[in-house]
């Protein structure tokens, strides 16, 4: 069985994924972070993940970091039955690579238009500007059927330095959405650029 995620405004198909916690972090170690937030610090960037969240190995190579909620507890058979949990994930864009020179609303709009051709029935809820350490952003609700699962994401586009865009993208069954949204708004505002 095989689901596609929004990964911080891109796509990555998988099923049942390793859950083995990256402890390669200083200081860092399983008990501590199930107890209290952890600052997961990176060359270019730093984000506090959540109290009981553990950092992944990414399962595709263009995104910096990808965490799932390790204490969460699965009720429904067919989320189960996939290995899903809920995660986050880190991006950085650079938008000189496409022949376009993107704002930050019309990167967003491209994303949209792409999910929407990759993702039948996908609908996007709600979208609100805001701002991360003082950038521009834009962070989408949206929710998706896919393998029969609701599911309910964030994303959030932040305007970097040099033409550079981080996007965030974080992931749950549309069931546990309000048990997680306004941590995940948190999680985005935490995310500090080097």
């Amino acid at each position: 069985m095989v689901i596609a995620l929004l990964i911080a405004g891109g796509l990555v198909y998988f099923g049942k994924y390793k859950t083995t916690p990256d402890l390669s972090q200083e200081g860092t170690t399983t008990e501590e972070q199930a107890e209290e937030e952890t600052v997961l610090t990176k060359d270019i960037f730093s984000i506090t993940l959540p109290a009981g969240w553990t950092e992944i190995a990414p399962p595709v190579a263009d995104i910096l970091v990808m965490a799932i909620d390790s204490k969460e507890e699965i009720s429904e058979e067919k989320i189960k039955e996939v290995g899903f949990q809920t995660n986050l994930s880190v991006r950085k864009d650079d938008l000189s690579q496409y022949e376009q020179i993107y704002t930050l609303a019309e990167y967003v709009d491209s994303i949209k238009t792409s999910l929407i051709q990759i993702i039948p029935g996908i609908t996007f809820t709600q979208e609100k500007q805001g701002k991360v350490e003082g950038r521009n952003a834009l962070f989408v609700e949206c929710e998706s059927t896919q393998e029969g699962i609701d599911f309910g994401t964030l994303l959030v586009f932040i305007e970097g330095k040099d033409n550079f865009l981080w996007a965030i993208s974080f992931n749950t069954p549309k069931i546990s959405w309000p048990v997680y949204q306004d941590q995940f708004y948190q999680t985005a505002e935490s995310l500090r650029l080097k």
